[in-house]
């Protein structure tokens, strides 16, 4: 009996895959995806998919306010430093040391705004730009190129005690020298040791093809990732999702086919009405011109002029033929003429229920709701949008601490030792000197833009309750509205002391105490959202 082998002589079992996925059928036939590794499947196309991702951004309205929606939910306005250093770390426990410590994180926060936010812009080696608009730089670096480079640099400016700065490097430039091929000792300009661990950078002089203010030919140079007493050079933020990656991957990449397709749908369609509604009208004649030569009794044996002389009459007709009634022009047709009105239509009608499905695909790959990248809030009510912007809100905060705080904490900690060191900083004596203990002296959290309110009065009543039963601080409720605790309660006695001093009694300005709210329309307690209007939900 004779039975079907593969190419290596094993029968073929005609039984079905224990897993749909793992199974050879008709569908999955041709899906044989190759296995790589995280550099394996990257660098080789990392080039492009850059070069793509940012053409888009620059030509694409959806694409360019996505990445406006992450900057501005990630980082906003800036990131404010929360000081926090690691006291049980630093041997305190309870309250030992509990004001000294406090007053310290003032003064460490204090200090470390005023160079950071300094109108001179001494943190950017550049001078163009305060830390609040590095962040912001660096987070839209990372959603087109998905990485952050930076440089820390050590110079002598007048204007400031400090020689820190920070010099913003396009990632482009990271890049292996001429010679070099990617190994397991160099990777698309990083430099590892045996561990994988990036030992040094290389940094080439200028984009590659770039010819913008260019002297000379393209060189590199060569960074180490730190100093000998451990001193950061570079500050390189990327999301490491996979063991062996050595150079950043964006979520984009897996729509990006789609919103070039999306783009080039929308612009035909856009020409295409455009076309059809360029003409409104047309004449249309009854009679051809070899009847109307015969009216007009011209020979059609040679002569050339026939045709010439029946636009003339035509001509002369529509110049000189107005009629006129209680001075309002009445349109008189040449004989045999008639009008005809075009109705523009769209070429394709099902194109907004065509769009709305493509751009709920496209904001699964910006990590967006629906809502936020298309900017149509207009089949949402308060129960849905509340849930969706919850979901949204995670992932801003992951990115919040994962990229945009790893890089201002690298920041932080490159002029709080440069701090400490000059003397500005004092740290007390009787607790572990700044680099016997440096991380648990540059703990921080960073608090971006506040999250914002669909309905205050509700979220408010919440947020008492929460607080009533210890599950929030002050610290927190005020790290939601991008505040600092620590400069809420200052202004609140600034605040006190100025009504005592004019003779202003201002206890009751907090208004009257949040209560609970009935549902409101298209809302209903302990169930899903209804299908109402965000408009109708308004009272």
């Amino acid at each position: 009996m004779s039975k079907l082998v593969d190419e290596r002589g094993r029968p073929i079992s005609s039984a079905r895959a224990a897993h749909e996925g793992a199974d050879y059928g008709r569908e999955l036939a041709t899906w044989h995806p190759g296995r790589y590794s995280a550099d394996g499947e990257l660098l080789d196309e990392a080039d492009t998919l850059t070069r793509r991702t940012a053409d888009l951004v620059r030509n694409n309205g959806f694409a360019s306010g996505a990445v406006q929606m992450h900057v501005d939910n990630v980082i906003g306005s800036g990131l404010l430093l929360n000081a926090k250093p690691d006291r049980r770390a630093l041997g305190l426990k309870g309250d030992d040391m509990a004001e000294v410590m406090d007053d310290l994180e003032d003064e460490i926060e204090s200090k470390f705004d005023a160079w950071a936010e300094d109108p001179g812009c001494y943190v950017d080696a550049s001078r163009r730009s305060r830390l609040s608009g590095l962040l912001a730089q660096a987070y839209r670096t990372y959603m087109i190129q998905f990485e952050i480079l930076a440089t820390a640099e050590w110079l002598r400016r007048t204007g400031t005690p400090y020689r820190t700065a920070v010099q913003m490097v396009d990632p482009a430039r990271l890049s292996n020298p001429p010679g070099r091929s990617n190994d397991d000792t160099m990777r698309a300009g990083v430099e590892m040791a045996v561990l994988g661990e990036p030992v040094a950078y290389h940094i080439a002089s200028h984009i590659m093809g770039d010819m913008m203010g260019v002297r000379g030919p393209v060189t590199w140079q060569r960074v180490e990732r730190e100093t000998r007493w451990g001193r950061q050079k570079v500050l390189h933020v990327f999301d490491n999702d996979q063991p062996g990656r050595s150079r950043g991957k964006g979520s984009i990449t897996s729509v990006l086919m789609r919103h070039r397709m999306h783009d080039k749908f929308a612009r035909v369609s856009l020409e295409a009405a455009a076309f059809n509604a360029m003409y409104a009208a047309y004449i249309k004649s009854s009679f051809d011109w070899t009847s109307v030569a015969q009216a007009m009794g011209a020979k059609l044996d040679g002569d050339e002029n026939v045709l010439m002389q029946y636009l003339k009459g035509k001509t002369e007709f529509h110049r000189d033929g107005h009629i006129k009634f209680d001075g309002v022009r009445v349109p008189h047709l040449f004989p045999g003429e008639e009008l005809k009105h075009l109705a523009p239509a769209h070429p394709t009608p099902a194109f907004n229920a065509f769009e709305e499905a493509a751009l709920r695909y496209l904001a699964a790959g910006w990590n967006l709701t629906y809502e936020q990248l298309s900017r149509d809030y207009s089949k949402t009510n308060y129960s849905s949008a509340r849930a969706s912007l919850l979901e949204a809100w995670k992932f801003f905060n992951g990115k919040q601490y994962l990229i945009g705080g790893w890089f201002a904490t690298m920041v932080y900690t490159l002029w709080l030792e440069e701090a400490v060191d000059r003397g500005a900083i004092v740290l007390p004596p009787a607790l572990p000197d700044f680099w016997e203990a440096k991380a648990a002296w540059t703990t921080s959290d960073w608090i971006g833009p506040g999250r914002g309110h669909i309905d205050p009065l509700k979220e408010a009543n919440g947020a008492k309750v929460w607080y009533s039963m210890n599950l929030e601080t002050l610290e927190s409720l005020a790290a939601e509205k991008g505040r600092r605790w620590r400069d809420l309660l200052d202004q609140r006695r600034q605040e006190q002391r100025y009504a005592d001093r004019i003779g202003l009694d201002i206890s009751g300005v907090g208004g009257p105490t949040p209560v609970q709210q009935p549902a409101e329309q298209g809302e209903q307690r302990g169930g899903g959202p209804q299908d109402q209007p965000a408009q109708q939900e308004v009272a």
